[in-house]
Parts: structure tokens; sequence; C-alpha cells
């Protein structure tokens, strides 16, 4: 294949991984926390690139290694394991959080502030039409999306980021955050964008093979991409969260995401900020709403064993999406974290052992890192939502790491060691069984 399209391909699809990781959450909360951090803003944006930036294109990393599809990455559990976890994180995560968060973020931070007068239930129809429509086409969905969407995203977001750096509207005071990189590190769980890495790899691929790479070209187009999207995210957070940071002294810890957003672009870019506001939220929340929405749409199908169509799998996350929507950013931000907690230490579990696939021993390497993880995560979410349990309550602040947030990590590593002698035992005790039975019928 010519160069000069290998390097067109190569580009469409970073444009394409870029928009659908940027969506609703990738534009709130980056601001949110740098208001937060002020001062200490560059250990809190190194702490959200992890979350939002190096775990997310790693998940893509992750699943091409293991052959393209997150049910591969999942084989060495269990076949059940795959569809339970796939189907909260499909459920829990994309369907009840994500989509319905960027409908609603379109409507009270673009629609809302140019047009007042328009219910949310009209933006949000007109957005999830809008969403149905392109779904729909699902085999040329990444290619409508880097080469027709995301341009215009990206001019937009680089034109605030340059103005925000360079003719800033404050500068960062002293805050009283203790833990600048833990808090930017746990609050960017509810960008989502572990989890839609997970999800939209398997397209992200799909579209690379689609035209016509296939082994080593098909790597190396993938990880060009996944460096393109990474570039292009690192940029745009750090700005964002910059900007945050330098409206330090201008308002409130408490002003709600979406209000200070909008107060932030206004002061910058003065009468048409809200004009460009409108474009970057409505641009950033469909992009990733399309693309979260098919891969929903073709598991929900592949699960139902085609009872579902994806056409009415599409259709069924954009209904259940508009309904939530309703609700508005706050509200549904308030209910989400929990499940964040619950389920997104696994998810980075999952994505370090994709990424190390070919060096892990065994089956049973996975199985005891995951079950740590969770039961880890299940008590510290637990205590989240105000049920205690003593036991836990007493153990798990004595785990390292745990006042950063990493409660999970040194269990996962304890659980990833066990599992593997524990396979390996009984591996070697089914292999003398195995060898001994013929003797005796012999």
């Amino acid at each position: 294949m010519k160069e000069n399209k290998i390097i067109q391909h190569t580009i469409i699809i970073g444009f394409a991984l870029f928009a659908v990781f940027f969506g609703a959450g990738n534009l709130i909360f980056p601001p949110t926390i740098g208001l937060a951090s002020g001062t200490n803003w560059l250990p809190a944006l190194i702490g959200f690139c992890i979350t939002g930036i190096a775990l997310p294109l790693l998940a893509v990393i992750a699943i091409l290694n293991v052959g393209g599809k997150f049910e591969d990455l999942t084989k060495p559990i269990s076949p059940w394991f795959y569809k339970i976890f796939n189907l909260l994180l499909m459920v829990g995560i994309g369907m009840f959080v994500t989509i319905p968060r960027m409908a609603a973020t379109t409507h009270e931070l673009g629609v809302k502030t140019l047009i007042p007068q328009v219910p949310s239930v009209v933006t949000i129809f007109v957005f999830f039409a809008v969403t149905f429509y392109f779904a729909m086409d699902k085999s040329n969905v990444i290619d409508k999306i880097g080469k027709f969407l995301t341009p215009l995203l990206v001019i937009i977001l680089t034109f605030i980021v340059i103005k925000g750096v360079f003719d800033p509207i404050g500068s960062p005071i002293s805050t009283e955050l203790k833990n600048p990189f833990s808090n930017a590190f746990i609050n960017a769980y509810q960008t989502g964008d572990v989890v839609t890495g997970i999800f939209c790899a398997p397209i992200i691929i799909a579209a690379i093979i689609g035209h016509g790479y296939k082994g080593a070209s098909m790597k190396k187009v993938a990880i060009s991409a996944t460096a393109i999207a990474g570039i292009g995210l690192l940029v745009v957070y750090g700005g964002l969260l910059y900007l945050g940071a330098a409206g330090s002294g201008l308002y409130p810890n408490d002003i709600e995401s979406t209000a200070l957003v909008s107060a932030l672009i206004n002061r910058l870019l003065g009468s048409y900020g809200a004009v460009l506001l409108a474009i970057t939220i409505a641009l950033a929340c469909l992009t990733s709403a399309i693309g979260v929405t098919a891969v929903i749409g073709d598991f929900l199908r592949d699960i139902s064993n085609n009872k579902i169509s994806y056409r009415n799998g599409a259709l069924l996350v954009c209904v259940v999406g508009a309904a939530i929507g309703m609700l508005g950013v706050e509200k549904i931000i308030n209910y989400t974290l929990p499940i964040f907690l619950a389920l997104y230490p696994v998810a980075i579990v999952l994505v370090f052992l994709g990424v190390f696939h070919k060096v892990i021993p065994n089956p049973g390497s996975y199985r005891g890192a995951i079950l740590l993880t969770f039961i880890v995560s299940l008590f510290e979410t637990l205590g989240a939502i105000g049920i205690k349990i003593p036991a836990a309550l007493n153990f798990i602040p004595f785990l390292p790491f745990s006042a950063n947030g990493f409660s999970w990590l040194v269990p996962a590593i304890i659980g990833a060691v066990f599992g593997t002698m524990i396979y390996r035992l009984g591996s070697k005790k089914h292999n003398q069984v195995s060898f001994i039975e013929p003797e005796k019928h012999s």
C-alpha cells in the first residue's frame, strides 16, 4: 500500500480515536480538577493523564495484543466473565452513565447557553436522532467520525487551549487540596475513558483491517494512530486543566462543573465564547456517543444470539440514554462514582494483563489478580455508599497506597502471584492423574 495512503489512514483513525475518547467528561472534569488543585495543577495533570490518556490508550494496545476482541482479553478468566463483566460495563457505565451524560452536557453547556428557551427534551431528542443516524452505518462509523466530525472539534479545542495558556484569565492560587495527584487520578475515573478504550478498541482495529492492513502493518497503523490520539489528548487536557487552575482565585470550589466550564470560556473568549463552546460540546459528545452506541448495539446483538438486532440494540441505547439524560449532568455525576469505584480498578488490571499478555505465566495469574482487585473495590464501594463492613474498614486503610486511592494495587499483584502458583499446582496434579490412570486400566 502506498505510503501516503498509510499516513492518511493513520491520521483519520487517530483523529477518530481522539474524538471517541473526548466526550462530555473530558471537557467537564479537567477544569474542575484544575480549580481544586490551584498551584498544584501539574501533579494533578499527571494523575489525570495516567487515567485519562495512558490507561485508555493502553486498553487499545491490550485488545490488539490478545487478538482484537475484548472477549479474547477475558478468556483466561472464564467464559462467563466476559458476558457478566462486559454487561456491567456496557449497561452500568456505557448505557446508564456515559451516553446520557453526553446528551445532558450538550443541552446544559451547548444549546441552553445559546437558546435558553429550548427545553432539554428537544435537545436530547435531536442528539439521539443524530447519534442513531451515524451509528447505523456501522462499517463506516470510524471513517465518518475521523473525516467529518473530528477536524472541526480539534481546531476549536486547539484555539481554546492556546488562548487559555498564553492569555490566561488569572493566576493559580494555593488550595487546601492535600493529594492533587490521587484526587485527579480517581476523579478521572468518571471520564470513563478506560472503559471507552476497551469498548472501542475492537471497532478501531476492525476499521484498520477494513482498509486492508494485516499483521505487522496493522499493528503499526494502530500504534501510530494511538500515539496521535494521545498527543492530542495531552495538549487539550493540559490546556483545560490549567484553565481551571487559572480560575482558582476567581470561582468557589463548590461551583457546579458545567457552570464552571461555561464561566471560564465566557471569561476567556467573551461573547463569542458561548457559540464556540456550544459547537465544541456538540461535536465532542456526538463523536463519543456514536462510537459507544455502535459498540453496545453490537454487543447486545452478540449476547442475545441475534434476537436483538444491531439496529434495535442501538435504538435501545438511544432510548435509555434519552430517559436518563433528562436528569441533568450533576445528578448523573452524583450517582455514578460508586459504579466507577466498583468496576474501574478491575478494568485497569485487565488492561495491564492484556498489555503484558505474552509474559503472563498462566490463566491463574488473571484469575487471582481480578478476584482480589474486585474484592477490595467492592468493599471500598460499599463504604462509599454508606454500607460499613467493620473488617474491611479496619483492613483496607493498612493496604499500601490506600491513602492515595490505590488500595487495589498490591492485592492485584498478590492475587496474580498466588493465582499463578495455585494454577501450576493444579496442572501438575492433573497431569499426574492423567499419567497414572492408563496404568490402572491396563
